[in-house]
C-alpha cells in the first residue's frame, strides 16, 4: 500500500514520537508489575511464611497472565484495533493491581497475579506492533530499543519505590501505587494514543476515512478521498495461517524456542536476584540494591541495542548480546561472594539480556509479512513466556533442594546460548532453498542486515 511505505520512508513527525513515548510509558507497568513480586518477596515470604517453592508459583503467576493474554488477545487486536484493546488492557491490570494490594492469602494473590498479568501480556504485544508500526524503516531499531527500555525503567523505578515504600507502608502498597500510576496512564491513553493508520486502512472499521484523514493531518501528510481498496487476504485466519504455514513453521518455532529461553533466564535473574542476593548477604537491602542495579542496566541495554543496529546488522548484535549473557552469568556464578564486583557483573548481565529481548522483538517484524506480524508477534511473546513460567517454579524447588547460588546461575547461562544459537539457525533456515527469505516478506531495510 502506497500510503504506509511512504509514512515508513518518511522522516518520523513529531505525532510519530508522542505516539512511541505513549506506549512507552505503558511499558512502564509491564516492568513494574513483572519486578514487583521479586521486590514484596521477602516481605510477603515472612508475614505469609511461604515456602520457596509457593513463592515460586506467585512469581509465575503473572507470567502465565502474560502468555494468555499475548496469544489470545494479540489476533483481537487484529479485530478491534490496536488503541481499544489496550484500553481495555489497562482495566484489567488496574483490577488485578488492586486485587493483589488486598489479597489476604495464597489463593488470592495467586488469581490477582493472574488476571494482571493477563492485561500486562495483551498490553505488550499490541502495543510492539503499534510502535513498529508508527515507526520509520530508518528508525525502527531505535524506536523498539526506546520503546522497550520502558520495561527496564518500570522495573527500577519498581525497585527505587520499594526501598522506602515497604519499610514504610508495607508490601501492599507496592501494588496500590502501581494501580494509581495505571490510572493515571489510562487517562493518558485516552487523550493521547493514535489509532494505527496501517490497520485503519486495511481493516477500515467505521469512520475508518475520517480517522485517518485525522492521522495523516497530523503527520503531515495529504488526506485521503477515499480509502484505498480493501485487501480481502487480510484476516486473522489469514495470519495464523502464515504463522504455521509449512514455509514458515520453521522460523515460528525457533523464534518460540529461542524467545522461551532468553525470557526464562532474564526472569530468574529479575524475579530471584533480590532473594538470592539478601538470603547470601543476610541483608534485604542489599538484594533490592542488587536487583535495581539489574534494572537500570537493562535501560542501557535497550537504548545500547537501538545503536548497535545503527552501525551492525540486527541479527549479528542479538546473537552477539545473547552469547555475552551466557557468559556473563557464569561470571556472576563465581563473584557473588564479592559485592562490589556483583554488582558490575548484574549490571552487565540486566544490559545484555534486555538487549535480547529487543532484539527478538524485532525479528516477527522481519520474518512475517504485514498481515501476520500481529499474531507472530503476540504467539512469540506469549509462548515464551509460557514456557518461561517454569523457572521460577523449577528455581523455588532447586533452591529448596539445596541448590547455591552459583550453581543456579551456572545453569540459567545455558538457556542464552540456546537463545543465541536459535538466532543463528534463524539465519540458515531464512536462506534455505524453499523456505523464502527475509526479503520476501518485505521487511524494513534495517532489519533485514
Amino acid at each position: 500500500m502506497k500510503i504506509i511505505e511512504d509514512l515508513h520512508s518518511a522522516p518520523m513527525s513529531r505525532f510519530q514520537v508522542v505516539a512511541i513515548s505513549v506506549a512507552l510509558l505503558l511499558l512502564l507497568m509491564d516492568g513494574y508489575d513483572l519486578a514487583v513480586m521479586a521486590f514484596v518477596a521477602p516481605s510477603l515470604s515472612e508475614q505469609w511464611t511461604l515456602p520457596a517453592d509457593s513463592l515460586g508459583y506467585l512469581i509465575s503467576a503473572g507470567l502465565f497472565g502474560t502468555a494468555v493474554g499475548s496469544i489470545v488477545l494479540a489476533p483481537i487486536a487484529d479485530r478491534i484495533g490496536r488503541r481499544p484493546l489496550t484500553l481495555a488492557c489497562l482495566v484489567i491490570i488496574i483490577a488485578g493491581l488492586v486485587g493483589s494490594g488486598f489479597s489476604t492469602n495464597f489463593e488470592l494473590m495467586f488469581a490477582s497475579r493472574v488476571v494482571t498479568g493477563l492485561g500486562i501480556g495483551g498490553l505488550a504485544a499490541t502495543l510492539n506492533v503499534l510502535v513498529s508500526e508508527m515507526s520509520s524503516n530508518r528508525r525502527r531499531g531505535l524506536a523498539m530499543g526506546v520503546f522497550a527500555a520502558g520495561f527496564s525503567i518500570g522495573a527500577t523505578v519498581c525497585g527505587i519505590v520499594a526501598r522506602w515504600m515497604i519499610p514504610a507502608f508495607g508490601w501492599q502498597s507496592m501494588f496500590f501505587v502501581g494501580a494509581a500510576v495505571t490510572i493515571a496512564l489510562l487517562l493518558v491513553c485516552v487523550r493521547l494514543l493514535p489509532e494505527s493508520l496501517e490497520f485503519l486502512l486495511t481493516k477500515q472499521p467505521p469512520s475508518a476515512l475520517e480517522r485517518a484523514n485525522s492521522i495523516l493531518d497530523k503527520i503531515g501528510m495529504s488526506q485521503l478521498s477515499e480509502l484505498p481498496a480493501p485487501d480481502k487476504t487480510e484476516s486473522i485466519e489469514g495470519s495464523v495461517r502464515e504463522v504455521l504455514s509449512r514455509t514458515m513453521i520453521i522460523r515460528t518455532i525457533l523464534l518460540w524456542i529461542g524467545y522461551g529461553c532468553l525470557v526464562a533466564g532474564y526472569y530468574f535473574f529479575s524475579t530471584w536476584l533480590p532473594k538470592i542476593m539478601a538470603t547470601t548477604t543476610g541483608d534485604k537491602t542489599i538484594g533490592i540494591t542488587l536487583g535495581t542495579i539489574a534494572n537500570f542496566g537493562g535501560i542501557l541495554g535497550c537504548l545500547v541495542f537501538g545503536v548497535l543496529t545503527s552501525y551492525f546488522a540486527i541479527r549479528k548484535v542479538l546473537i552477539t548480546m545473547l552469547t555475552a549473557g551466557g557468559v556473563a552469568c557464569l561470571a556472576f556464578a563465581a563473584v557473588l561472594g564479592q559485592t562490589g564486583l556483583a554488582m558490575v557483573v548484574a549490571a552487565l548481565i540486566g544490559l545484555l539480556l534486555m538487549g535480547g529481548i529487543v532484539g527478538f522483538y524485532t525479528q516477527p517484524h522481519a520474518v512475517y509479512s504485514p498481515r501476520a506480524r500481529a499474531t507472530g508477534n503476540g504467539w512469540m511473546i506469549g509462548i515464551g513466556r509460557l514456557v518461561s513460567i517454569a523457572a521460577p517454579v523449577v528455581t523455588g524447588y532447586l533452591i529448596a533442594a539445596h541448590w547455591t547460588p552459583a550453581s543456579l546461575f551456572v545453569a540459567y547461562s545455558v538457556p542464552l546460548f540456546v537463545a543465541a544459537l536459535c538466532i543463528v539457525t534463524l539465519g540458515m533456515a531464512s536462506r534455505r532453498p524453499g523456505m523464502g527469505s527475509m526479503s520476501e516478506v518485505s521487511p524494513a531495510p534495517a532489519e533485514t542486515r
